[in-house]
């Protein structure tokens, strides 16, 4: 800290008045060879004037000593002057050693000298000044406010001496100045600041460019613009004290004894306004000049401990920016070498001892040194004792004192820690009274420690206070003040405080807005920044958990990667920011499910684990957080490693928190949840036992108003209901209750957890229920589920977990509601599936072990108890809206709107915009990663900008959820215009039964509740069909076999006889009670066409070749023309403005060849192929060879009509989207993610002449993602493809007969509706011929219209 100097001339620190008006004392000291200067006096020339005015003393024989250094006998003519230089003398000594006598000495002296200037004497003024000064210097040593009264007082008479021209007028200005100055700093009355300042503002007038007092002056009034923004925040005030600052500094060059002075006050102002600003070249600027400034103070120079405790405080500021350990290395070092200048009683010990404890504090929170925080606590203790009450200097003693409990508290969790420093805190606050400029740094600390004790002891008023006292700190902090980013950062924390206890949504919206005045407070570059983004990312992510707004996660999380990428590796808050990044994308994983989420936050996680070695007070915490990420993660894949590694580091953390420690419940808890997953594993009694103990004493700790009673309460009521499933105890099942009841009172409607507070209840009750019976308990129960189920608030994942649970029990006890159950399921999970932010991340949700293998038969078992409730229509819609949801949700993105275009225009252009945004990023490669993707093209661009986006939030995951929320808010848009309340909400059957124009559509739905087949037509009521024998095990039975006949694994006679039989099961319990329905109730002519549309694995059965297959009897085949649909929106969007164009030079047809790609094998019959189509297709254009390439062919698609692809092809079985048709090269296969990517809307006809281009995918067979669907999701309106290995010799055969059928009538009466019978001419063709496999013939399919 600066303080302006009040010696009595010159201006400089080291001025001396007395000196140069006695000519006998500069003889004196030439003679000694002390005199430095016209200014400056050394610390040798102190000691040879006290010795110097006893030697006189001695020599003048009649004067007498009255005491040890008396100046001579009453009436000496020289009796004044002496007192006057010996005063001096005293004085100076004084300021070098802290010898309290030597003050009171000194002034005695200056009293004396006063005393023999009566009132008219021409020296009584200099007397006054004298006296004026040495009483000030007195008060900053002891605090006595006689002593300032007594100075300002004295300081009042002499200016009073000296009107308005008189050459000492400057000298007495500035020294009132400096003793106002000093009352300000004890009181905080601004009128002294202000009188203060006008008394500079006057000096510097009377000193022009060129005198040589000017630099004084400026320095002075530098200083008191500087204390004057310190209260206000007054930018100007800043830039002017820093431009006097400069300007004082010009004029001491080089070598000039007051360069030191002048390099330590710009220092300073630099300093604050980094803080202020942020702005790092004055951060830089003012090291340096406290680097010169030092190196002007060798040691032994009574000003090297200032220099020292300024440049200390500079390099602490960058350390907090950068988090350089070697500065605050280097900083502690100084402050170190200050504190040892300074020895006991020394008047300036204190500062240096506040300083040393302040940066030793900081040093244990990057290091967790627990000794550093000892030392740090006992300097602020023995620096508080050296300033009693009443001292100026207490109230900041008393601050720093109470920091550093605080910290302590944090790490060890006593409470007599953080009792002591409210205590000091609450002291600090009394010494400061309402417009005192520190008071608001003493609400500001006593807010926080009344915060921290609420969380400890659930007293909410503490946290009234809390919020009260911030809100005072707040408005002493005017907009513009650079300690209001620090006030409203502090009562946003408060108000969240609030909210997470109360749940009031008024509490967090405010403190929302307060965090977002503070990131506005703090540009790019600022060192409060990091924090800043912090806070309103953890409150973001609070009002997420309120409203399940995600984008308000996408915000969070976007925070929090600008926060992280602030604080390098080895910044002491990077591990913080890694934390709080870790929970929002744990979050995010809660309500999307996303796996790239948990697996970003786990790393995180482990990296701040790495960070807080053995010891540091914050490693508790980062083991929490892990512990907590890996119980995600196994709860996602079963992985044991993950649960074990998990209750490793949980029992780590507990260990870390003894009883009292504030942190020990959260540890309790996390360590009987993880426990817990271990029981539910293991079933181990002992297990469970000890998991129960742990949320036992978690309750314990969480008294009646405690924020964390309700998860206390929640996880033993959880425990002690799976203690009573083993025990049968019913004990236990009432206290499980009785806890899950006031659990419950706890949230109120509105409150994030209420969700999970119902679901655990329902539970309870449901146990109850099974034990006695009573039907009021499963009321309840169901009830309870149903609530927890369309509970906004919670995460989807649990909202989805409550939907299953309210159906299992409305299924086995109360079927009621089941129809609302299925209906809130299916909603959840098509949410659920959209969220995923990729097409690969879509089907790795359906296929996960914690939703697709839970969730997969809702749909099928949704519509069977639709059609058990007599509700064909509402089955066909319920399979609509479940079936294929990856492709159907991609259809929605090209939904046609050209009638909304036409009532508005914009609205329209917003959806087309957004939704080709989202498809971009679902269907880019990236999956789960937050690296960016493809470049972004105009469109995506302008999506970006129309969103906001920043770019710390321009991760692909980010960018994803915000164009997520903002296509769901047009899509909201458009249900609102007359006309459109039904856009892209589950589609009417009068609607879906158009899909049925051509020909009847059949639904074959596969359910554990019963087997059904419904019979679409283009008019009427849909036709119900029961399929008794055709029971999920019948079906998977028919598919093993299946498999086994055409995996490869037996000999072509017996994979015929496994083929026949599957054909033969499939007639029996599908196809046949089909037929009979088609032939005799619908009186279906012989070769009509019809489509099949199945679920489960029923998906996988060849149920167009199904069949008796005996001698006399008629198969499927021969009765029908039969087609598969991906649905039935699929079939009509295929029809949909489809007409013939009878055009000689149409239909284009691409045929891709490839017969020896890369490592696979040679393809000979390809040739044969493509000559075969050629013959048929005068203007087919051919791409095989060299030229295959995947750029070449996706060009070529999209002008093309018709394509014909003879090459292999490959199913990936685990990631589908990966399947592809081999072209030139290994490593640039089509795969079918190209093909779902490429819009072509010219496209009709695809033939796909490779191997399992049909093949469906056994994780998620509803899904029906395999090439062929590919095909027709891009555009194309039929498609031919295989079931599995297909003979290279069939492609010839079936390509000649297919194309002479198709161009039968000539190329201008092609019609691409036509290619079901083409291809069933080709089969035909190839079932005739001697020696051909079943297998072959029945590879071949259909799709589309």
């Amino acid at each position: 800290m600066a303080y302006r100097q009040g010696w009595p001339s010159g201006g400089g620190p080291d001025e001396c008045a007395t000196c140069a008006r006695s000519k006998s004392l500069k003889i004196f000291l030439h003679q000694s060879g002390c005199w430095e200067n016209e200014h400056a006096v050394s610390f040798r020339a102190t000691q040879c004037l006290i010795g110097w005015s006893c030697t006189r003393q001695a020599q003048q024989e009649s004067w007498g000593r009255s005491g040890p250094l008396s100046p001579g006998p009453p009436g000496h003519p020289n009796r004044y002057q002496t007192f006057g230089i010996l005063g001096f003398a005293l004085g100076t000594r004084a300021r070098r050693t802290g010898d309290v006598t030597d003050v009171n000495e000194s002034i005695d002296c200056y009293q004396e000298a006063l005393s023999l200037y009566p009132v008219g004497h021409p020296d009584r003024g200099g007397a006054l000044h004298n006296l004026s000064v040495a009483l000030d210097s007195r008060y900053r040593q002891t605090g006595d406010t006689g002593d300032l009264t007594e100075s300002i007082g004295y300081g009042q008479e002499a200016l009073s001496l000296y009107p308005v021209g008189h050459p000492d007028r400057g000298e007495a200005l500035r020294n009132l100045s400096v003793a106002l100055d000093s009352r300000y700093r004890q009181t905080g009355d601004t009128r002294d600041l202000t009188e203060s300042i006008g008394y500079d503002q006057e000096a510097l007038s009377l000193y022009p460019v060129g005198h040589p007092d000017r630099g004084g002056a400026l320095y002075n009034l530098s200083v008191s613009l500087e204390s004057r923004h310190r209260q206000t925040g007054s930018p100007s005030d800043l830039s002017d004290s820093i431009s006097y600052g400069q300007e004082a500094l010009s004029l001491y060059p080089v070598g000039h004894p007051d360069r030191g002075g002048a390099l330590r006050n710009l220092s300073v102002a630099l300093d604050s306004r980094y803080r202020q600003t942020g702005n790092t070249g004055d951060h830089a600027e003012s090291i340096g000049y406290g680097r010169e400034a030092l190196s002007l103070y060798p040691v032994g120079h009574p000003d090297r401990g200032e220099a020292l405790r300024n440049l200390s405080v500079a390099l602490d500021s960058r350390y907090r920016q950068t988090g350089d350990p070697g500065d605050l290395t280097e900083s502690i070092g100084y402050d170190q070498e200050a504190l040892s200048l300074y020895p006991v009683g020394h008047p300036d010990r204190g500062e240096a001892l506040y300083n040393l404890s302040v940066a030793l504090d900081s040093r244990c929170r990057q290091t967790g040194d627990t000794g550093d925080l000892t030392e740090s606590i006992g300097y602020g203790r023995e620096a508080l004792s050296l300033y009693p009450v009443g001292h100026p200097d207490r109230g900041e003693a008393l601050r720093n004192l109470s920091v550093a409990l605080d910290s302590r508290y944090r790490q060890t969790g006593d409470p007599g820690d953080l009792t002591e420093s409210i205590g000091y805190d609450q002291e600090a606050l009394s010494v400061y009274p309402v417009g005192h400029p520190d008071r608001g740094e003493a609400l500001y600390n006593l807010s926080v420690a009344l915060d921290s004790r609420c969380r400890q002891t659930g007293d909410t008023g503490d946290l009234t206070e809390s919020i009260g006292y911030g809100r005072e700190a707040l408005s002493l902090y005017p907009v513009g003040h650079p300690d209001r980013g620090e006030a409203l950062r502090n009562l946003s924390v408060a108000l969240d405080s609030r909210y997470r206890q109360t749940g009031d949504p008024g509490d967090l919206t405010e403190s929302i807005g307060y965090d977002q005045e503070a990131l506005s407070v703090y540009p790019v570059g600022h060192p409060d920044r990091g924090e800043a983004l912090y806070n309103l990312s953890v409150a973001l992510d609070s009002r997420c958990r309120q409203t399940g707004d995600t984008g308000d996660l996408t915000e969070t999380i976007g925070y929090g990667r600008e926060a992280l990428s602030l604080y390098p590796v080895g910044h002491p808050d990077r591990g913080e920011a890694l934390r709080n990044l870790s929970v929002a994308l744990d979050s995010r994983y809660k309500q999307t499910g996303d796996p790239g989420d948990l697996t970003e936050s786990i790393g995180y996680d482990r990296e701040a684990l790495s960070l807080y070695p053995t010891g540091h007070p914050d490693r508790g915490g980062a083991l929490h957080n892990l512990s907590v990420a890996l119980n995600l993660r196994y709860s996602r894949t079963g992985n044991t490693s993950d649960l074990t590694e998990s209750i490793g580091y949980s029992q780590d953390a507990l260990s870390l928190y003894p009883t009292g420690h504030p942190d020990r419940g959260g540890a309790l808890r996390g360590l009987s949840f993880a426990l817990d997953l271990w029981y539910k594993k293991t079933r181990s009694i002992s297990d469970l036992i000890e998991s129960i103990g742990y949320d036992q004493e978690a309750l314990s700790l969480c008294p009646v108003g405690h924020p964390d009673r309700g998860g206390a309460l929640r996880n033993l009521s959880a425990s002690l209901n799976s203690l009573y499933k083993q025990t049968r105890k019913t004990n236990d099942l009432s206290e499980s209750i009785d806890h899950g009841r006031e659990a419950l009172s706890l949230y109120p409607v509105g409150h994030p957890d209420r969700g999970e507070a119902l679901y655990n209840l329902s539970a309870t009750l449901h146990s109850r229920y099974r034990q006695s019976g009573n039907t009021i308990d499963l009321i309840e129960c169901i009830a309870s589920l149903k609530e927890a189920a369309s509970y906004v608030l919670s995460p989807l994942s649990h909202r989805l977990d409550a939907a299953c649970y309210w159906i299992s029990r409305a299924r086995a006890h109360d079927s009621t509601s089941l129809t609302e159950a299925y209906s809130t399921s299916l909603t959840l999970l098509d949410r659920s599936v959209l969220l995923a932010r990729s097409i690969h991340d879509r089907h790795a949700r359906l296929t996960s072990k914690d939703f697709g293998l839970r969730l997969r038969d809702i749909v099928v078992d949704a519509a069977s108890w639709a059609i058990h409730q007599d509700d064909l229509e509402g089955a066909v819609q319920i399979l609509e809206q479940g079936r294929g949801m990856v492709f159907n949700q991609l259809g929605h993105y090209r939904t046609p709107i050209d009638v909304l275009n036409a009532v508005d225009e914009k609205l329209a252009d917003r959806f087309r915009t957004v939704s080709v945004a989202v498809e971009e990023l679902t269907l880019s490669n990236q999956t789960g990663s937050n690296e960016g993707c493809k470049a972004e093209d105009a469109v995506a661009m302008y999506v970006r900008f129309i969103l906001n986006i920043s770019q710390a939030e321009n991760s692909t995951l980010s960018r994803y959820h915000r164009l997520a929320t903002e296509w769901d808010r047009v899509v909201e848009e458009i249900r609102q215009v007359e006309g459109f309340e039904t856009f892209l909400r589950v589609t009417p059957f009068t609607t879906l039964q158009k899909a049925a124009a051509d020909g009847p559509v059949i639904l074959i739905n596969i359910s554990q509740y019963g087997s059904d087949a419904i019979i679409v037509e283009a008019a009427g009521p849909p036709l119900f069909i029961p399929l008794p024998e055709a029971t999920p095990s019948a079906i998977e039975a028919l598919v093993l076999t299946l498999n086994q006949a055409v995996g490869g694994r037996v000999g072509d006679d017996e994979s015929n006889r496994l083929l026949e039989g599957v054909c033969q099961g499939t007639w029996r319990i599908i196809s046949e009670p089909v037929v009979r329905v088609l032939e005799n109730t619908l009186k279906l002519r012989k070769g009509s066409r019809i489509w099949w549309i199945s679920t489960s694995a029923a998906c996988s059965l060849p149920i167009h070749a199904s069949g008796p297959y005996l001698p006399d009897q008629k198969n499927l085949l021969d009765r029908f023309l039969s087609s598969y649909a991906l649905s039935l929106s699929s079939l009509s969007r295929a029809r949909l403005a489809y007409f013939p164009v009878k055009d000689i030079s149409r239909p284009r047809l691409l045929v891709v060849t490839q017969a020896e790609a890369e490592g696979e094998t040679p393809l000979p019959n390809v040739d044969r192929e493509m000559i075969a189509i050629c013959k048929q297709v005068a203007n087919a254009s051919v791409l095989g060879g060299e030229e295959c390439t995947r750029e070449a062919v996706l060009t070529s698609l999209k002008d093309t009509e018709w394509v014909h692809f003879a090459c292999h092809g490959h199913q990936d079985p685990l990631e589908p989207f990966k399947s592809h048709f081999s072209l030139r090269t290994r490593d640039a296969p089509l795969t079918l993610l190209d093909i779902i990517s490429t819009g072509l809307p010219k496209a009709e006809l695809a033939i796909l002449s490779a191997c399992h281009s049909a093949a469906g995918d056994s994780a998620t067979p509803d899904e029906v993602i395999h090439l062929t669907a590919g095909m027709l999701v891009t555009g194309f309106r039929t498609v031919v493809g295989t079931m599995w290995a297909m003979a290279d010799e069939d492609g010839p055969i079936i390509a000649e007969e297919f194309y002479k059928y198709m161009f039968r009538n000539g190329p201008e009466a092609v019609d691409c509706r036509d290619a079901a019978k083409g291809l069933s001419i080709g089969v035909k063709k190839l079932r005739r011929r001697r020696g051909i496999p079943f297998e072959r013939w029945i590879n071949f399919v259909h799709y589309g219209i």
